[in-house]
């Protein structure tokens, strides 16, 4: 009988040796999963500072687009009023033209007049294309920034994934391990 006992109580001894081996294992397993974890809040912390950096030159970008489309908008009037003034000029030359016998020296003062306004008309359009070329600019980098906003959304979201996944696996293992120390607890007593 007493053969029995200690037989009984050496299995006894060899699970609860196994049983603590396998706790410690699925410590070490915790630390290391914590590990990751804290890996992957930096990780996520970096990218949502990256992300504020890139929304605040998005405002940037955006505040400057603005400024240019006022100032298109601005351009424009200013093309349209020296149109309006140019039709003027012109029919004020048709008018010098029928005159141009008795007024030589009116229609030279107008010729000169006319030949500024369309100088001062390219110099409106040259003006007109750069603030077009500038508004094309902060369009394409406005796109490539949108772009670089949704990646980091991308990489934030997976990042995510991969914190729930851990997070559950963690859980799983802290549960078995509660049910293994109950488990021991039942024996010893």
């Amino acid at each position: 009988m007493i053969f029995l006992l200690e037989k009984e109580g050496e299995k006894y001894g060899a699970e609860a040796a196994e049983a603590s081996t396998k706790y410690a294992q699925a410590l070490e397993e915790v630390k290391v999963r914590e590990s990751s974890i804290i890996q992957l809040q930096k990780r996520i912390a970096e990218a949502e500072t990256k992300l504020k950096q890139q929304q605040g030159l998005y405002e940037a970008v955006r505040s400057d687009r603005n400024l240019y489309s006022k100032n298109l908008i601005e351009s424009q009037e200013e093309i349209a009023e020296m149109k309006r003034k140019f039709k003027i000029m012109n029919h004020q030359i048709e008018q010098l033209k029928e005159e141009i016998q008795q007024k030589d020296q009116a229609y030279i003062k107008e010729h000169i007049e006319h030949a500024k306004a369309d100088k001062e008309k390219e110099g409106l359009k040259n003006d007109l294309m750069r603030v077009k070329k500038q508004v094309t600019a902060a369009e394409s980098t406005m796109k490539n920034l949108e772009a670089e906003v949704a990646k980091l959304n991308h990489i934030i979201a997976e990042a995510d994934a991969e914190r729930f996944r851990q997070k559950k696996e963690y859980d799983i293992t802290i549960n078995e391990r509660d049910i293994l120390g109950t488990q021991l607890i039942r024996r010893n007593d």
